[in-house]
């Protein structure tokens, strides 16, 4: 269930490294970690939220959905795609950062989440992850956008 109102957001990790789209529009555009770029909705991202409390988030600039390729799988990549896919969304520790898992899990035995790749390459790439609650690291910061 979803604990911040729909809306635009920027959406980051520690180091201020902001989820974008590597190649902009394209389908399947890898989602990677970069620092601010400055370019407006490149990295800003429209929550929205289903009646069901999962969200769905869409990036601004290219109009396409944060999603993977058919069944989720552990370790395998997310990126742009044109069809929303659903996210449930867990709070952590800390206020406005939130855990971006995939609903109806648990998934070959896990609960499979947003986190960054097992790719050594810059930059990160974004995979489908075990979720471990207590991994300070996970989180994600939603910053509101006004």
């Amino acid at each position: 269930m979803a604990f911040i109102p729909a809306g635009v957001y920027s959406i980051s990790r520690s180091g201020n490294r902001l989820l974008t789209f590597e190649h902009g529009a394209e389908k399947g555009s890898p989602a990677v970690l970069l620092p601010p770029t400055g370019q407006p909705g490149i990295q800003e991202w429209e929550v929205r939220i289903d009646s069901n409390g999962n969200v769905t988030i869409r990036n601004l600039q290219s109009q396409t959905y944060l999603g993977y390729e058919a069944d989720p799988q552990l370790n395998m990549p997310v990126g742009s795609y044109p069809e929303p896919r659903e996210w449930a969304l867990y709070q952590s520790a800390e206020p406005f950062t939130f855990h971006v898992v995939v609903p109806g899990g648990p998934i070959e035995g896990r609960e499979l989440t947003l986190d960054e790749s097992l790719l050594r390459i810059y930059p990160p790439r974004i995979a489908l992850r075990p979720l471990d609650v207590h991994d300070l690291r996970q989180p994600w910061r939603f910053e509101f956008h006004e």
